[in-house]
């Protein structure tokens, strides 16, 4: 391995430099010392005090005393200092953004769009009012590859900024249907928001709005822009391109690799660090400089390691873990499910409901799904070599049933094309539950394609589950065109759903392999949803999410607080967790003395919420009796860090080179004492040469914890990313994030709903794996 990070070394010029301090108990006051000390002065708050250091040789305006502070005390200080001053390197770029320091590309050659018009002739003219410019992000951070060696960092980010600079009216003339898409601000003056609100209609020059803020009914077409959002490139250039819009996209995602795959990204931090080193040194203070040095390189040394790679992840298929394989389909196809011997529902019935225009694809897809398929290999002689099908036994023989029912249950779309599908599925489904006295194990519901696309409200699929998990079923969508793909696709996708239909059942596909040294070990995701789905209202409605795991990710349970407001979430959180706890602590049978580890995930801190203070009281509480161990990990994508190796040469598959640069799953860099960034992605698991350099996890510990082993916890992350059974492929996220995530995103859309209620996820679906 050859690991560098994203970022360049700040090399500061002495190891003390002069500020000036004032006592200010309240961080609430320091908006109006700002005000008073004007462009004179950097000031910065921090424990109680504000720290100043002049911007000008002569200040006018006399502020706090002199002290010389010792720069490692005050890292943090003097790396907002440095992002103060980015802005005056850049000069020649308008910032988009002061902390992080983001700007786009000036030059016109690095702009996509026009590089693709370029490329594919004849495109309309339309075309060229759509652009996507290189966006970067500057930010400096402390970093400590070593636990005691903490030093500053400046790191650099790239992304892509997308606009649409043609008029509304003109993309309504080409047939672009406005209704839903967000508008924004031409120019703002200071204050206001660039976002405006969200269509409803144009007329006459007049731009009619369905939300907004500050109750704002219309504004003139002159003054906004469509947002240049993926969604809203999306809808417009499929009306403009029509068929040639996957030939665009094609070309879209090939410039866009030029910019962030490893290679682009590590020319473009030597083409940033020139720069960067041509600007030095940076005057941070009276007496300190700062030189922009070296790229960051992790190098392990004979006394410490600052990388390490995890073992290999083994999925296993029973209590006893004898069974154990490195692909979870083969291992399941070899040994069956870990839940099989003890999988409470051998004989399930599964409803299948259908449009009955589709009924013969339907049929045919029901009996590959029961029966298998065969895909045979055939010589130059038309001899057959082999059988080279994935899914050849059957969902009974595969994953240990015996003698599943598939009811088939047609909904009558043929006479009823005219009304809203959303209504038709849902009336045909409270009639077939209305006459049942047993509920079915699972559902399917199958949609055409169009279907899947229409609003919440009008969506069959959503009013159907909903209907279906408020009697206690769970649901598995699936699209006309996945089960009409020919065998050779369809394979796969039998092998995805059966996955996710066995979990929903409550059954357990598999488990990783885990050395239990202590009485008890639980990993806990921690999660909340906001139900408005607005992004103009007030934030008011939160369901909290708790999902709970053994330590070989054995799925135990899910909960859902009470609906509440945010300032009640504090207290909803501490009861249903010490609900939670209390729960398992008697389920799993605690005695006094015995060893517990309580591992909590989650994915981001809430404003004005200590969440993992709250988790530690509930901890000691319930674990009064017993040696609890207890980490608190936040766990998230969204960080400024990336990590490169250079030793990656890549995978070449179909001649093309892909992943270079791009560490090994299970790369765990250490970052800091209490972080570390974490590769859950691979050369291999990348699924095309344009994908991206992929991000890592960062992983933190929070002081409060009494269990530090941060390699430990890193390795558990990466086992926990290899547990989702909606997919075969490992989640980016360990499932206790994604679960939740999955499980908000749902609810929000449920929500939606006419008639939705919760409350059976907490009854009888608590085991379920109902979101997958």
């Amino acid at each position: 391995m050859s690991i560098s990070l994203n970022g360049f070394k700040i090399e500061l010029s002495a190891q003390t430099f002069k500020a000036y301090v004032q006592e200010l108990p309240n961080n609430q006051e320091i908006k109006s010392i700002r005000e008073a000390l004007g462009s004179e002065w950097f000031s910065y708050w921090r424990e109680g005090k504000v720290y100043g250091i002049p911007n000008v040789t002569t200040v006018q305006t006399p502020f706090g005393q002199p002290e010389e502070l010792v720069c490692n005390e005050h890292l943090q200080l003097l790396a907002n200092r440095i992002s103060d001053l980015l802005p005056s390197i850049f000069k020649a770029y308008k910032p988009l953004k002061y902390k992080p320091f983001i700007f786009l590309a000036q030059k016109e050659e690095k702009e996509l769009v026009s590089a693709i018009t370029n490329k594919i002739k004849g495109l309309p003219e339309i075309i060229s009012s759509f652009k996507i410019f290189p966006k970067y992000i500057l930010e400096p951070k402390i970093f400590a590859i070593h636990n005691d060696e903490a030093g500053l960092g400046l790191f650099l980010r790239l992304k892509t900024s997308w606009q649409i600079q043609a008029s509304l009216t003109l993309l309504q003339s080409e047939g672009v249907d406005l209704q839903n898409l967000y508008v924004v601000r031409r120019s703002r003056v200071q204050g206001q928001r660039r976002l405006v609100g969200r269509i409803d209609r144009l007329v006459n020059d007049v731009v009619h709005l369905s939300e907004s803020f500050d109750q704002i009914d219309s504004i003139n077409e002159a003054e906004v822009l469509l947002e240049g959002s993926k969604a809203s490139f999306s809808r417009c250039l499929k009306t403009i391109l029509g068929g040639r819009y996957a030939n665009f996209e094609s070309a879209r995602t090939e410039q866009e690799s030029k910019l962030l795959i490893g290679p682009a990204v590590d020319t473009t931090l030597d083409e940033m660090r020139a720069f960067l080193v041509s600007k030095s040194p940076l005057n941070i203070a009276s007496g300190l400089e700062g030189m922009i040095g070296s790229r960051i390189e992790v190098i392990n040394t004979q006394e410490y390691q600052s990388v390490i790679s995890a073992s290999s992840i083994e999925y296993c298929f029973d209590a006893a873990r004898t069974k154990r394989h490195h692909y979870p389909w083969v291992g399941i196809d070899k040994y069956g499910p870990f839940s099989r011997e003890n999988f409470s529902k051998k004989t399930p019935e599964i409803i299948v409901f259908f449009p009955d225009t589709a009924q013969g694809a339907v049929e045919k897809f029901i009996w590959a799904l029961h029966h298998g398929i065969s895909i045979k290999e055939i010589d130059e002689y038309g001899y057959v070599e082999k059988e080279t099908s994935r899914y050849t036994g059957g969902f009974a023989k595969i994953f240990g049933l015996v003698n599943p029912k598939f009811t088939l249950q047609p909904i009558p779309w043929f006479h009823n094309t005219n009304k809203p599908p959303a209504t038709v599925y849902k009336d045909a489904i409270e009639q077939v539950l209305a006459h049942r006295e047993v509920m079915p194990d699972a559902a399917i519901v199958v949609l055409f394609d169009t279907h899947e696309r229409l609003p919440d409200k009008m969506n069959p699929y959503l009013n159907s589950k909903a209907l279906l998990l408020m009697a206690g079923v769970p649901v598995q969508n699936i699209l006309l065109s996945k089960i009409s793909q020919p065998h050779k696709e369809l394979q796969y996708t039998l092998q995805n759903l059966t996955v996710a239909l066995y979990a929903k059942m409550n059954g357990t596909p598999w488990t990783v392999d885990h050395d239990q040294t202590i009485s008890d070990e639980l990993v806990i995701g921690v999660g909340t949803c906001e139900l408005s789905g607005s992004r103009f209202t007030k934030r008011q409605r939160f369901v909290g999410i708790t999902t709970v795991f053994r330590a070989d990710g054995n799925y135990l349970l899910g909960n859902l607080s009470k609906e509440c407001t945010y300032d009640e979430y504090p207290e909803e959180l501490r009861n249903s967790t010490l609900s939670i706890l209390q729960e398992i602590k008697n389920q799993n049978n605690w005695r006094p003395g015995d060893t517990i580890r309580l591992v909590f995930h989650a994915a981001r801190a809430l404003k004005n919420v200590d969440i993992a203070e709250i988790i530690a009281q509930c901890v000691a509480q319930v674990g009064e009796h017993q040696n609890i161990e207890f980490a608190f990990l936040t766990i998230s994508h969204d960080h400024p860090f990336t990590v490169l190796d250079k030793s990656q040469r890549g995978i070449v598959k179909n001649s093309i080179r892909k992943g270079i640069y791009a560490p090994e799953r299970g790369t765990i860099v250490q970052l800091g004492r209490y972080t570390r960034l974490l590769s859950t992605s691979s050369p291999r698991l990348m699924k095309r040469p344009t994908t991206p350099l992929p991000t890592p996890l960062l992983i933190h510990l929070h002081p409060q914890s009494t269990y530090y082993d941060l390699t430990y916890l890193s390795e558990q992350v990466l086992k926990f990313t290899s547990l989702s059974w909606k997919s075969l492929f490992p989640a980016p996220d360990p499932v206790t994030i994604y679960y939740s995530d999955l499980i908000a995103g749902l609810l929000a859309r449920l929500s939606n709903v006419r008639g939705w209620s919760p409350q059976m996820l907490n009854i009888k679906l608590r085991a379920s794996k109902w979101f997958l």
